[in-house]
């Protein structure tokens, strides 16, 4: 009688001659004999012997098991050399794949989720990696500044870069920046005050300022200023103070923790030594929107489209900052590349200044100076590098409320959100940021948040492995005060176990829900609705925690892997062709549609599968990670659940299909911020639609 392997061996011969695929033939081995089916790597070498045309179903003495390692369920891995980057070819894949070491580290190590710790230097993607160099946005140095003493504000002019500028006599003026046409309009747009001439210094008395300079032959300078009036901060007396910890969400757009160690090394370095670091962070969602509103809210998306969508001002959105603000907290909220500012993108901004300190005039009024663009972002505004402006407004902001209880988001896009290499230029300057004297001084009774939406979403390094890995890590690194070790050791203790876990933007909610509750005793803190089950970063977190009760979509996931194998498959095939027929439909269901093309898929870029496991309804399903080119040229990526059955087979998308290719240019026929991301504008349509929509209203 055959053994159950030698059984498994020969049915393996017979499904190949039927011209079954090694991903078809692993599938029916799995249904058929259950928990004693051929590993997915024994299936595959015997696979790949009958089509190199081998007959007998004999172990060769001469090629045995030993040279493969299965110590980790979730990534099928060679042996190599100690201390090499190692690639291998698995299935029938076209070009190398990087796989895990023997010595593999891993950010967190968990019994349910293993995040590999990869190099960020590794050679799939160092080809990618160059170093941008700082450029300054004037080479005459600021002629004016705000410096503050005694509660008073003075603007001065550094008389000794006048020669730099002119040998005439200098007049200069300041004009205040206000909102205007915010009613009905973006949020874009606004109005200065008659300029108010002063000869060295003046004394002001409003935040946010405009600063022309003339000689006898016409303008000489312009800035902006923004500072924080002293005289409107509330200094609290002994006591009331207790507990109420300060928060500070600092945030860089789509940095993540192997892009901040690549591109950020100064910075890399003194996080690791005065900071703490969430290991396991995992984004929940595609781009900024649901990330951030997913800390701030602690909703997703579909949560937030009842209250907080696109179509209306977004005062409603009971974003945290009112929480704090009705606790008697002072809030602010600064964000630079106007254009793409996280409620301001495709959607109507605010209607009433959402935070006690809002800079979005501050920011248009400096952008109005003059851009100076670096890979299509802001780089420049005016004689200062707009992430230079954010920084100098944090900075100013937390030394200004030091002694009293205070809330702010600050956050840059204008040097990380369109290249990859880019942060590189501001290492010196976020150091700088976050070394400052008077910055490190002024947070002892501040928890401050640095981090991340995501890591990069979009171009080559996105089609490989360490791609996929990290555009869903960001970075995250938090200060927690002394006096808040001393105060709370045991949620202090329950944080440093956290950092060790799987974590999601719904955790900081939590937290920041925490910080709430432990500085009023009478405030009973809320709980994400986007995820129930999710924790406080003060509560330990279990751990044997999954994705799915993180709340995070398998697409997003990276606790469990997936072995590569050949784009050419069969089921891969069927699989790619299900997403692009998803997409179809999905342009199909919205109004404006009429202006995008159809899709028809080119060809399977790369394609991964998962070891088996039982879904909702008991069957044996697998997922597949698929990269696709459509016709027209467009990429994506989607994660699909399939059942391989013997008659049948069913598939399932896992949360989002990801556009990794820029589409911006592609996608301007269209409004609706979701649809840009998957539409392709018909040329043919697109020039009718311009045509008829002006006559018929459309």
């Amino acid at each position: 009688m055959l053994s159950v392997q030698m059984e498994q061996r020969v049915n393996l011969k017979f499904l190949f001659k039927l011209e079954k695929t090694f991903t078809e033939a692993y599938a029916m081995l799995k249904e058929v004999y259950g928990h004693e089916c051929l590993s997915h790597t024994q299936v595959f070498e015997w696979f790949k012997l009958s089509k190199e045309g081998r007959e007998t179903t004999e172990i060769n003495p001469r090629r045995s098991n030993s040279n493969l390692l299965q110590t980790n369920p979730f990534r099928l891995r060679w042996k190599q050399p100690v201390n090499q980057y190692n690639y291998c070819v698995l299935g029938y894949s076209e070009k190398p794949i990087p796989y895990e070491t023997e010595n593999q580290k891993y950010l967190i190590n968990t019994s349910k989720c293993r995040i590999p710790d990869i190099d960020p230097f590794n050679s799939e993607v160092n080809k990618y990696v160059c170093k941008e160099e700082y450029s300054n946005c004037t080479n005459l140095g600021l002629l004016t500044y705000i410096d503050k003493s005694d509660g008073v504000a003075t603007l001065r002019v550094n008389g000794s870069l006048l020669p730099l500028y002119t040998l005439f006599p200098v007049t200069c003026c300041y004009s205040k920046i206000f909102r205007t046409n915010y009613v009905n309009n973006n949020d874009n747009e606004i109005t200065f005050s008659a300029c108010q001439e002063f000869k060295d210094k003046t004394v002001i008395s409003y935040p946010f300022i405009r600063v022309t300079c003339s000689s006898v032959l016409g303008k000489i300078y312009s800035n902006t200023h923004a500072t924080v009036i002293p005289n409107e901060t509330r200094i609290l007396a002994d006591g009331e103070r207790a507990n109420r910890f300060s928060i500070l969400l600092v945030g860089i757009d789509s940095i993540s923790k192997l892009n901040l160690r690549r591109t950020l090394p100064k910075t890399y370095a003194h996080l690791k030594e005065n900071y703490l670091e969430l290991r396991g962070y995992n984004k929940i969602g595609d781009n900024t929107f649901p990330n951030l509103m997913a800390v701030l809210t602690g909703r997703n998306t579909t949560q937030l489209d009842a209250s907080c969508n696109a179509k209306a001002k977004l005062n409603n959105c009971d974003i945290i900052w009112d929480t704090f603000r009705a606790l008697g907290y002072t809030t602010a909220y600064a964000e630079d590349e106007a254009n793409i500012a996280t409620f301001n993108y495709e959607r109507l901004g605010f209607l009433e200044p959402p935070t006690d300190y809002y800079y979005r005039p501050y920011v248009v009024a400096s952008e109005a100076l003059g851009k100076r663009p670096r890979y299509g972002m802001t780089f420049c505004a005016g004689p200062e590098t707009s992430g230079e402006r954010v920084f100098n407004v944090a900075k100013d902001f937390a030394v200004s409320f030091k002694d009293s209880p205070a809330f702010g988001l600050f956050w840059m896009n204008s040097f990380s959100h369109d290249d990859i290499n880019i942060p590189s230029a501001m290492d010196e300057k976020v150091l700088e940021f976050l070394g400052d004297t008077s910055f490190r001084s002024a947070i002892d009774d501040t928890i401050v948040i640095f981090f991340s939406d995501h890591g990069f979403r979009f171009g080559d390094i996105r089609y490989t492995h360490t791609g996929w890995l990290e555009e869903r890590l960001p970075f995250i690194y938090f200060h927690i005060p002394d006096s808040f070790k001393r105060t709370f050791p045991s949620q202090y203790r329950n944080f440093l176990i956290n950092t060790e876990r799987l974590t999601t933007p719904y955790d900081i909610y939590n937290t920041l829900q925490d910080v709430l509750q432990l500085g009023n005793g009478s405030y009973r803190g809320k709980r994400s609705l986007g995820c129930p089950n999710c924790y406080s970063l003060f509560q330990e977190i279990p751990e044997s925690r999954t994705c799915k009760e993180a709340a995070i979509d398998q697409h997003w996931c990276t606790c469990t892997g997936h072995n590569y194998i050949s784009p050419k498959d069969r089921v891969v095939r069927l699989v790619a062709e299900f997403v692009v027929e998803h997409i179809n439909g999905l342009v199909d269901s919205f109004p404006e549609d009429g202006a995008c093309a159809d899709y028809a898929l080119s060809r399977v870029v790369s394609a991964g599968m998962s070891e088996s496991y039982l879904n909702e309804k008991n069957q044996t399903v697998y997922y597949f990670l698929v990269i696709i080119e459509t016709s027209p040229s467009a990429m994506f990526e989607a994660t699909v659940e399939a059942y391989l059955g013997l008659d049948r087979n069913y598939f399932q998308l896992l949360g989002d299909i990801s556009r990794v290719d820029r589409y911006a240019a592609n996608s301007a026929c269209v409004k609706d911020a979701v649809l840009k991301k998957y539409c392709y504008c018909d040329g043919f349509l697109y020039s009718i639609k311009k045509f008829v929509c002006p006559l018929i209203r459309c």
